[in-house]
């Protein structure tokens, strides 16, 4: 596990998260935006995974995708968090390995081009996120990478890598659960476009 820095105030807190802002490369949200947008359009799917705080950050962007996202009229984004089905995930743990936990399901699924897999992770490097990564690279399936720290492992596999440059994990989930709202709010102008 890296090293991680803690905040004593909220003025500090607020300052760190200002400084990765900072230095967020904002073009990769908004290729993102786009990815997101064209899966939309093709009727294709998109999987999310994570493990702890980054498990719920994968949920939580689905339920935007879907929910938020959501016009009247117009079909809803195909969006699916590969942790939240606990039965399945604690028997793979338990029965294969954790480190297939998010491989097994995109197997499942048949995920294949056109779809994408958005990987949550701090480090990049947790194994079985790697993992899930490196399998939709070699099928074909678009990786979308969110990390902090140094970017990790992921980050050299991401098609599109959104790196928040910090060693503070409350701010680096805070930063990746942004991305998931101003996603979810460009594919619903998106959306709402062209329908007019």
């Amino acid at each position: 596990m890296p090293a991680f820095t803690t905040c004593s105030t909220a003025t500090e807190y607020f300052d760190r998260m200002r400084e990765v802002f900072d230095r967020v490369d904002a073009a990769a949200i908004d290729a993102y935006a786009d990815c997101i947008f064209d899966t939309w359009r093709n009727r294709r799917r998109v999987f999310l995974c994570g493990n702890g705080g980054s498990a719920y950050t994968a949920s939580h962007h689905v339920a935007d995708y879907v929910k938020t996202a959501s016009v009247e009229g117009q079909p809803r984004l195909h969006a699916i968090s590969l942790n939240d089905n606990l039965g399945l995930l604690t028997a793979l743990g338990n029965d294969v390995s954790y480190d297939d936990i998010f491989v097994w399901p995109l197997d499942a699924y048949e995920a294949k081009a056109g779809d994408v897999l958005v990987a949550i992770s701090c480090s990049g490097n947790s194994p079985n996120v790697v993992k899930a990564v490196q399998w939709a690279k070699d099928h074909g399936v678009t990786t979308v990478c969110l990390t902090g720290f140094s970017g990790g492992k992921i980050g050299d596999l991401a098609d599109i890598h959104i790196h928040f440059p910090s060693d503070n994990y409350g701010v680096i989930e805070d930063c990746q659960m942004s991305v998931g709202h101003i996603v979810a709010q460009a594919l619903q102008q998106r959306i709402a476009n062209t329908s007019q």
